[in-house]
């Protein structure tokens, strides 16, 4: 079986063994922190669902204030200049390997999708970070999950209660739920909203609303 045609766990379990097999044979001090690796450990961490939050948990996070981590993008600047997670920093890969980052953090990744967010997870397990999550979907399956979400119309009782919930959500960081009835959209998109403008609050207690629009660097 060629390399191309295993899966992503299958990639990341030989990465880590690689890991494994490197720190067997350097002797380098300063790269002690590799040499705590467990290969076994990593392989059930790899293959276990733990190691993802996904994007309506961490919505519900910020929303309720309980956001005590450190939100990593790892798209490139271009990408992340057009808009990201109220938040987040913009860390390249080279700048997790060089330590920016504390490991008592609690840290939370993501990217266009899971993949390059998983090789940093990996890498900074390997680094002895311990509090670390990948977004799962990345930023699509933020944009898709939460900013504009797409919703079965239902006209029961259930049905608006849940769609009045997501509209909420959806408008607290600037966005809004796209109603979908026969397959076809019956809601377009709003107009993505300014960081500075209030919107109505969910049933929980929020801080100040962040927008859409991209945030200010921080540490970079």
């Amino acid at each position: 079986m060629k390399f191309k045609d295993l899966s992503l766990n299958q990639k990341l379990g030989l990465f880590a063994i690689l890991l494994g097999i490197i720190a067997l044979f350097t002797h380098d001090p300063t790269k002690a922190t590799y040499e705590r690796v467990d290969v076994k450990e990593f392989a059930l961490e790899i293959n276990s669902p733990s190691k993802y939050i996904t994007p309506m948990e961490l919505a519900e996070k910020i929303i309720s204030g309980t956001n005590f981590f450190v939100i990593v993008d790892l798209r490139n600047p271009n990408e992340y200049e057009k808009g990201t997670i109220p938040g987040a920093i913009n860390l390249s890969s080279k700048d997790l390997y060089q330590n920016v980052l504390q490991r008592n953090q609690k840290i939370i990744l993501f990217s266009e999708d899971d993949t390059k967010s998983l090789n940093a997870w990996l890498a900074l397990k390997a680094l002895d970070y311990k509090d670390v999550l990948v977004l799962k979907g990345g930023y699509q399956g933020w944009t898709d999950e939460v900013v504009f979400p797409k919703i079965q119309l239902d006209t029961t009782t259930a049905g608006k209660e849940k769609f009045e919930k997501m509209k909420q959500i959806s408008s607290y960081f600037g966005g809004s739920p796209i109603l979908i009835s026969e397959g076809k959209a019956v809601q377009t998109q709003i107009e993505v909203q300014k960081q500075t403008q209030q919107v109505q609050k969910p049933a929980v207690s929020l801080p100040k609303p962040g927008g859409a629009s991209k945030p200010k660097r921080e540490g970079c």
